[in-house]
């Protein structure tokens, strides 16, 4: 098969849609398939290796995260929809397809079989309203012209509304190959528990609440460290927390590269994942368990939806920075309980491996492409 696999964030940005593309893609090129990905460039222009760049972006905030929206001009968009043509592409996978625009722009150029992928989730605020209603219209829209509809999670359906029942829906966890992180694992000698934050700065991830709970960590693990690691807009709340009492054994570290976070994350017992909303799976927490890392997490529906059964223990009420600092304290004191939970994480962290999820979306697409 020849797929195209369109998105609308750059690819040169970290993100787990970016991920899962990208992990996707080398899997398939891996099993004898043809794959080229599209995507705007980063608004300063840069275009990750492996991309057919199209467009121009620029970041916008919305839900408390920050995005792209971008838009292609004709010419260039002909261009790059002719090529796609002539190189005989069959079908497109199209992800998170209500982000504006240059990812609609290609897929409607291309007018293939498609396979769609619902990557978000929105805030339980944000259900109703005028916002839902515009998202769901444009949900429908998609829903209409796709063969198979993809989700990671339950948790996305209920902002596609009442057109998700005409449709086939598929509910299988993104791609990730866990090789690399299970690779970076460390035999644990800390001497004292080491805390890892991984990911953007902004209140989605709830970078915020962690570092709202940690004066009350700090006080109760008076050797506990933590490293907070990535970079956004909440920069400056880091910064006070380096100023503060306890601020001594923070550790900020920007804007990490792969092997920098895998090892971050690897040296690390507990994987700080307060992220209060906004995630349908949570890619970050299976990396963290392949790695060695024991997650403790919000529970919103996407992170339930992963620390389900036993690890459920591991999950605190979203924004809830005080039940944070008591689950980890608490596991800091109990050994036992930490190596129990472990186990259970490294078993559970196989089911969104490439290896399993892979042959998944290789069989989707076959069926799409034969109309199923």
């Amino acid at each position: 098969m020849r797929i195209v696999q369109i998105l609308p964030y750059a690819m040169a940005r970290p993100g787990g849609v970016q991920a899962h593309v990208r992990d996707l893609s080398r899997w398939l090129r891996g099993e004898g398939h043809e794959v080229r990905i599209v995507a705007p460039p980063t608004p300063d222009g840069i275009c990750a290796s492996g991309t057919e760049c199209c467009g121009r972006s620029r970041l916008v905030t919305m839900f408390g995260t920050r995005f792209e929206v971008s838009y292609a001009f004709g010419p260039e968009r002909r261009r790059l929809v002719e090529d796609l043509r002539d190189w005989g592409a069959d079908l497109v996978h199209l992800h998170t397809p209500w982000t504006p625009f240059v990812a609609w722009q290609v897929w409607r150029g291309l007018r293939l079989p498609t396979v769609t992928t619902f990557h978000a989730t929105l805030p339980g605020t944000e259900a109703g309203g005028v916002t839902a209603r515009l998202l769901r219209a444009a949900a429908g829209h998609f829903l209409s012209h796709s063969r198979i509809v993809v989700v990671p999670s339950p948790t996305p359906l209920a902002h596609l509304g009442a057109a998700a029942r005409d449709v086939r829906v598929e509910v299988v966890p993104p791609c990730i190959d866990l090789e690399p992180w299970r690779n970076a694992r460390k035999s644990k000698q800390n001497q004292n528990l080491e805390i890892v934050f991984l990911g953007r700065f902004e209140a989605r991830k709830g970078l915020d609440v962690l570092l709202a709970a940690w004066p009350g960590i700090a006080s109760a693990l008076p050797d506990a460290r933590l490293t907070v690691a990535g970079g956004g807009d909440l920069k400056p709340l880091v910064e006070a927390a380096l100023a503060a009492p306890h601020g001594g054994r923070i550790r900020l570290v920007e804007r990490p590269d792969d092997a920098t976070a895998r090892a971050l994350v690897a040296g690390a017992d507990i994987f700080a994942a307060p992220a209060p909303y906004g995630e349908s799976f949570g890619l970050v927490l299976v990396e963290a368990m392949a790695a060695g890392a024991l997650p403790v997490a919000a529970a919103n529906p996407g992170y339930a939806g992963v620390l389900s059964g036993e690890g459920a223990e591991l999950l605190v009420p979203p924004g809830d920075a005080g039940a944070l600092a008591r689950r980890i304290v608490s596991l800091a004191g109990d050994r036992p309980a930490r190596e129990r939970l472990a186990a259970w994480a490294d078993a559970r962290a196989q089911y969104a491996d490439i290896r399993g999820t892979g042959p998944v979306f290789a069989r989707l697409y076959a069926e799409a492409l034969r109309g199923s």
